[in-house]
Parts: C-alpha cells; structure tokens; sequence
C-alpha cells in the first residue's frame, strides 16, 4: 500500500508534535497548568490539551482539535470541541515568521474570536485568545516541551 503524500502546508506543523507543559491566564484569574498533546499523521494534527482541576475548579477541562490545510482555499482550517459543550471552526492563513494568526469562523458562542500563536524557540510557544476580531486578548498560556 502507497504511504500517503503530504499535503502542502502541514509540514510547518509538525513543530508542534509531542506533548508540551502550559501556563495559562485567564484575565483577572489564578494561573492554571495544562497539558497539551499533538500527533500529526496523514496530513491531520490531533491535539489533546488536559487542564486537571486545581484551584476552584470540580472537574478537569478537556479540549480535543483537528488542523488540516485547505489547498483549494489556501488556509488552515482547525476544529475544536471542549468539555463544557463548546465548539469552533477557525482559519488561518499560511504563516511567514514565527507568528499564526486564527480567526473563528463559527463558534458555538455566535461571538467569533481570534487567537495567535507565536513560537518563541523550538521548544516554547505563547497562545493569546482574543474574545473579539478586535481588541485586547482575555488569556495567555506559554507552553514548553515536555521531556
């Protein structure tokens, strides 16, 4: 059986594969660590990000998304359901430089968002979640590789 090619745009992805130890900050709220896992085959990256409770948190928080590029629109497109019954559809443009620039789509809020990830070093990345298209982010999360 042939091995599947590549398709274009996901071979930058595969920064990201492996499991990484996050830092998050909601505005106003205590910091919380989450484990973030991605896998990349086939021209799909999965990830997992796993928050255990802590502070005043009942019950973990889990997310799980799918990222693929778009060749006929020329994007990526990611998809994430969490947890806590919400959903998003996002794109993104390919990306020079260090930083990808997100913007939902849909989402299960109707309040579309952004985010951006901006890779530090080989081994840490900064997420930033912006409630709206415009205006200052609501969360922060640094993330570095896990051993």
């Amino acid at each position: 059986m042939p091995i599947a090619a590549k398709p274009a745009g996901m071979d930058s992805m595969q920064y990201y594969v492996g499991t990484w130890n996050c830092v998050g900050t909601q505005t106003g709220q205590p910091s919380s660590k989450a484990v973030v896992t991605y896998t990349l085959d086939s021209g799909l990256m999965r990830s997992w990000v796993d928050v255990a409770p802590q502070g005043k948190m009942k019950t973990p928080y889990l997310q799980s998304s799918a990222t693929s590029y778009d060749s006929k629109n020329g994007r990526y497109v990611s998809t994430s359901l969490d947890n806590q019954n919400q959903w998003s559809v996002s794109y993104a443009k390919p990306f020079t430089g260090m930083t990808e620039s997100w913007a939902d789509h849909a989402n299960s809020t109707g309040k579309l968002g952004r985010g951006s990830v901006t890779r530090n070093s080989q081994d840490t990345f900064t997420y930033l979640s912006y409630p709206a298209m415009t205006g200052a982010y609501n969360f922060k999360a640094v993330c570095h590789r896990g051993s």
